[in-house]
C-alpha cells in the first residue's frame, strides 16, 4: 500500500520535470499547469502500479506527455496553431546577442517536428538518458538517437544561417 508521504514525496520530486514536459509540448503555461495537475490526479489514482513499477519517472512522464498531446489536438480542433514570431533585436551588445541567440534558439526548437521537438527537450533541458526517453515515447532507442540528431542539425543548420544573413 502506497503511503500518502510517498506520494507526495513522488509529486515533489517530479512535478517541475512534469510541467516543463508539459510545457515544452503545448507552449503555455496555463495549459502546462492543467495537464501537470491532471498528470498527479491520474498518478494518485494509479499510485500502486505506478510506485511498484521499474522506472515511475517513465511512466509519469509517459502519462504527461499524453495528456499534453491530447490537449495540444484538442486546442488545434478549436483554432489554428501559430507560431510566435521572434523580432531579432539588436546585435550590438553581447547581451543582446545571446538574447537573441536564445530566442532564436527556442524558436528553431518549437519548429522541429513533435517527435524531434520533445526528444530534444526530453534530452537536453530535463537531462533523461536515452533509454528513458525510448520508454517514454514508446520507441527504440534508434530512432530516438535519429530524432534527436536530426533536431540538433536542424537547429545548427538554422543558427548558422541566421548568424550569417547577409555575409557572402
Amino acid at each position: 500500500m502506497v503511503t500518502e508521504t510517498e506520494y507526495i514525496s513522488l509529486v515533489e520530486r517530479l512535478k517541475d520535470t512534469v510541467f516543463r514536459l508539459a510545457r515544452s509540448i503545448l507552449s503555455d503555461i496555463h495549459l502546462a499547469e492543467d495537464v501537470t495537475q491532471d498528470v498527479f490526479v491520474r498518478v494518485w489514482q494509479q499510485r500502486e502500479a505506478i510506485v511498484r513499477s521499474d522506472h515511475p519517472r517513465a511512466y509519469i512522464c509517459r502519462i504527461a506527455h499524453n495528456l499534453a498531446i491530447d490537449r495540444l489536438r484538442h486546442r488545434e480542433r478549436e483554432r489554428s496553431f501559430a507560431i510566435e514570431e521572434v523580432a531579432i533585436t539588436s546585435r550590438n551588445y553581447d547581451d543582446a546577442e545571446r538574447s537573441d541567440m536564445v530566442m532564436l534558439t527556442k524558436r528553431f526548437i518549437s519548429e522541429l517536428p513533435e517527435r524531434q521537438r520533445i526528444v530534444i527537450h526530453l534530452r537536453d533541458v530535463e537531462g533523461y538518458e536515452l533509454e528513458d526517453i525510448a520508454q517514454i515515447l514508446e520507441a527504440d532507442e534508434a530512432s530516438v538517437r535519429v530524432n534527436l540528431s536530426r533536431a540538433r542539425k536542424s537547429i545548427k543548420e538554422q543558427l548558422l544561417n541566421a548568424m550569417n544573413y547577409g555575409v557572402e
